[in-house]
């Protein structure tokens, strides 16, 4: 059940990115300026990462053999299924609200407004499936389901891309840290 603890890894990594992004537009909206690069590098991880990679290894893995052992929660899977789905979307949507931001500072408002929305909807997403479908797929899945899962899910070791990917997002993370000196 290694696919379990990439999982929740991959959750705090995800609310690290969230939670960053939000610091920072706090900043904005207390008139610090921004880093244009690192919101740059936080939406890059965002869509390559949680996006790409992450939930359609959930979705194709985890949930399909869950699927197959537990008929019962296939309601459940297929309201997270279309989480990620919405997720997509709300993120697409972030974007745009992004790329107004940069042309027009302005905008900050809305900006901050949209990124507590999409933080709150993962938020919730990820609780759910921590809360509901993982303690389903520890009770339900055979060791040939987690052998194959944890497979799939061992591979996000390589974000995309290899290496290069790798140690973009440990700068990423590096610097989100920064955010929080007091923390470390």
């Amino acid at each position: 059940m290694k696919a379990i603890a990439i999982i929740e890894h991959e959750h705090r990594a995800i609310t690290a990115v969230i939670e960053g992004l939000r610091h920072v537009l706090a900043g904005a909206q207390a008139g610090q300026a921004p880093d244009p690069a690192l919101l740059a590098a936080m939406f890059g991880y965002i869509e390559r990462f949680p996006e790409k990679l992450h939930h359609p290894k959930e979705d194709d893995w985890l949930f399909a053999r869950l699927r197959e052992r537990r008929p019962d929660a296939v309601a459940l899977l297929d309201a997270l299924h279309r989480e990620h789905e919405v997720g997509r979307d709300r993120f697409a949507d972030l974007k745009v609200v992004y790329e107004r931001y940069r042309a027009d500072p302005a905008t900050l408002p809305a900006f901050a407004e949209a990124v507590e929305r999409y933080a709150h909807f993962h938020w919730k997403h990820m609780r759910r499936e921590e809360e509901e479908v993982l303690p389903l797929a520890r009770d339900a899945l055979t060791a040939e389901d987690w052998s194959a899962i944890d497979a799939a899910f061992a591979s996000n070791d390589d974000p995309i891309v290899g290496v290069p990917a790798r140690k973009a997002f440990r700068e990423l993370f590096r610097r989100l840290a920064a955010l929080w000196p007091d923390r470390a």
